[in-house]
């Protein structure tokens, strides 16, 4: 049985911690730019059903964000404030291909999301 230095503990855990607030920065932001779409998307909404469901997407991202926010605050790591460059012009893009282009893209990054937060708990032996 190996003993493990105490000073590459620490370091691992720092490295988690930065991996961890890493992911929940780009979760957080991934989340805010989803709230800011699907509440354009049910402002352009005619049927009421589609823009009450839409709505309701966008109250669960806005909440996932907040939930993401107090977690990075209770890591001590700074928030982000605003949308990148990058993130503005994806929200433009999509709002022009529509509805249905942007639902799958906003399915495709959540899962992006997902696997990118199980990889920072991914155990190595």
């Amino acid at each position: 049985m190996a003993i493990k230095k105490k000073g590459s503990m620490a370091t691992q855990s720092l490295r988690l911690r930065i991996q961890l607030g890493r992911a929940l920065r780009q979760r957080y932001r991934s989340k805010r730019l989803a709230f800011s779409l699907y509440c354009a998307l049910a402002n352009r909404e005619s049927i009421k059903a589609r823009q009450e469901i839409l709505l309701t997407l966008a109250r669960n991202a806005e909440r996932a964000a907040a939930a993401d926010a107090i977690r990075l605050l209770r890591l001590n790591l700074p928030v982000p404030t605003e949308n990148t460059f990058v993130q503005r012009l994806w929200q433009r893009c999509l709002l022009c291909c529509g509805l249905r282009m942007t639902l799958l893209w906003l399915a495709w990054q959540e899962k992006r999301m997902s696997r990118q937060c199980l990889q920072v708990f991914k155990i190595r032996q």
